[in-house]
């Protein structure tokens, strides 16, 4: 059964709004797949979920989401050659050394790298990756989750030295989870005020020969929004009604005050278009 941020009465009252007849049973089935296009076409576009646990329709969304991506380690924008060397194997600081080392060294050099240098933080002193490193305190790096409103963290899967990949949630050699009052663990989520949910990863609990930062870190989570919002359910209604004028599913009357079909569609989507705005103020 698809699942969707508004109901057929909802539809109903938008069409009824725009001088349409608004009965909108003529095909319960074509509302409601109206309805759920719409539903996909906003998570996607707004990266968020609502649900409903005591919604009275069958259509409305009852629960959370659950979803599992790959995200790679932040690195930083642009990395001067050299310097993530261990500085004990540098012979000269010149610029020309790097041009007059041959291929021996340069394998050499790839073995000094301490590749954890390179990981951009986030929050912490930015020189806590710089010798002498002091691992009590955390330094954190940054990931921003592809879905707001993150409730549970189910699995974070992170890469470790032989190519692997660590779960911190299933381990108890690791402490973290979604929530403020995780701050100074080695991994914790925080929600802000609309939504955007980030991953703070504390690099000091990462493995030292990290193979690469491309996909290394899997999540599993939980995300939505308890409560479905009116202006959500009235721009989502007005998409939908807009849609089933367009596709001659709802019947114009002879003496509407409207050009025609597409017209009073394209007036359903500005009015749409100014309900969902609110939504756009954080992407």
């Amino acid at each position: 059964m698809p699942t969707g941020y508004c109901t057929t009465d909802d539809v109903r009252r938008a069409l009824r709004q725009a001088d349409l007849p608004g009965d909108a049973a003529q095909d319960v089935q074509i509302v409601t797949d109206a309805i759920a296009a719409q539903t996909e076409w906003f998570e996607k576009t707004y990266k968020r979920h609502w649900y409903d646990p005591d919604a009275g329709s069958n259509l409305l969304p009852t629960e959370p989401k659950t979803r599992d991506d790959e995200h790679d380690l932040p690195t930083h924008g642009g990395f001067v050659h050299g310097a993530s060397e261990w500085d004990t194997y540098r012979s000269r600081r010149n610029s020309d050394a790097l041009l007059e080392a041959g291929p021996r060294h340069e394998r050499r050099r790839l073995d000094w790298r301490d590749r954890k240098q390179e990981i951009r933080l986030a929050f912490g002193d930015s020189a806590a990756l710089e010798p002498p490193v002091d691992d009590t305190v955390p330094a954190y790096t940054r990931i921003t989750f592809d879905r707001r409103d993150v409730q549970a963290l189910n699995a974070l899967h992170v890469v470790n030295d032989q190519g692997g990949f660590d779960d911190w949630v299933g381990s108890n050699d690791y402490s973290g989870g979604v929530g403020n009052q995780y701050r100074g663990e080695d991994f914790w989520v925080r929600v802000n005020n609309g939504g955007v949910s980030e991953l703070y990863l504390d690099v000091h609990a990462m493995d030292d020969e990290i193979p690469s930062f491309a996909n290394a870190v899997y999540v599993d989570i939980d995300f939505g929004h308890k409560g479905i919002p009116k202006t959500a359910r009235r721009g989502i209604a007005f998409r939908a009604g807009a849609d089933l004028v367009e596709g001659a599913t709802i019947e114009i009357p002879q003496n509407a005050n409207i050009y025609n079909a597409e017209t009073k569609a394209e007036e359903m989507r500005s009015k749409a278009e100014e309900l969902l705005g609110v939504y756009e103020v954080d992407l």
